[in-house]
């Protein structure tokens, strides 16, 4: 299976769960983020907005607040395919950016990822060898690639880690860990 229909399926299977059971499933992903070693051992912690029926982040985003750690998301630059890490706060507003996704408004105050960070990063489909496959932007492989101190960890659901090896390529990085709702591997 190529990565194209790979794509189609896992976007496929994602709409057809229905919303409670994202926020359900987002729960306890949540729950085995914020109760893992990695991250405790961060003080930055870049969430992302979730987009088409991706794992929901507002728990984790809501318990790192509450643990005194500071809060980052992605904006991407379509024009040079590029994501930067902007700081938020309890009160950031957002606007619809890039790809019809929810960024921080940004403002002379915006303070922009400097130090390193525990990333969790979205996708569609994984193997149990930690390969990903994306959207096809490429937009985390290009920033991990040149900022090699953040630890990446991909969030996803269960039914998403398919058992047959996916296919990679030389560019892509690989997460340090996958967590579902059932594991962290």
């Amino acid at each position: 299976m190529n990565k194209k229909n790979i794509r189609q399926e896992m976007l496929e299977k994602r709409k057809n769960i229905s919303e409670e059971v994202r926020r359900n499933l987002s729960e306890q992903i949540a729950e085995n983020i914020i109760n893992s070693h990695f991250y405790k051992n961060f003080q930055h912690i870049c969430i992302y907005q979730a987009f088409r029926g991706e794992v929901i982040c507002d728990r984790i985003k809501k318990q790192a607040f509450g643990d005194g750690k500071q809060v980052y998301v992605p904006v991407t630059n379509q024009e040079q395919k590029l994501i930067t890490f902007y700081e938020i706060h309890e009160d950031t507003a957002y606007q619809t950016g890039a790809y019809g996704i929810m960024e921080p408004v940004m403002d002379e105050q915006s303070t922009v990822l400097s130090k390193p960070a525990l990333i969790l990063m979205p996708g569609l489909a994984f193997d149990r060898n930690k390969h990903r496959i994306g959207y096809g932007g490429g937009y985390y492989d290009r920033y991990l690639a040149v900022h090699p101190e953040h630890a990446a960890v991909a969030l996803c659901f269960g039914f998403q880690v398919i058992d047959t090896d996916l296919p990679c390529e030389e560019h892509d990085i690989l997460p340090g860990y996958i967590v579902t709702e059932q594991e962290i591997f």
